[in-house]
């Protein structure tokens, strides 16, 4: 597969995937010791959920940095340098969205039960 980062932007692969499977698996367990483990799809949607929050955190932490400011020494003009994070040309703050409408996908199957 294809990635296409600026800076640290591919950092949210590893952050969504990751807090999904760990808080996914934790809640799968969970629910497997109370004994509903036919809810598993809840511990899904909670680990798309978590990893939608901490894909929020990481860039707003990375893409909040205040710019690098510098002055042209032919026009005394200032530039502000700002570094930016991004995965596909999107900052990483902003695929929370998509990860969060995808943990709404596990949910639709309450309606069968």
């Amino acid at each position: 597969m294809l990635f296409i980062w600026s800076g640290w932007g591919i950092l949210a692969v590893p952050v969504i995937i990751g807090t999904a499977v760990v808080v996914g698996a934790l809640g799968g367990f969970a629910l497997r010791a109370v004994g509903h483990p036919d809810l598993i799809f809840l511990a899904v949607s909670l680990g798309l959920f978590a990893a939608a929050g901490a894909n929020w955190l990481v860039g707003r932490r990375l893409n909040g940095a205040p710019p690098r400011e510098l002055v042209d020494p032919a026009t005394n003009q200032r530039v502000l340098l700002r570094r930016r994070h991004a995965l596909f040309w999107v900052p990483i703050q902003y695929w929370t969205l998509p990860v969060a409408l995808t943990a709404f996908v596990p949910l639709l199957a309450l309606r069968n039960l």
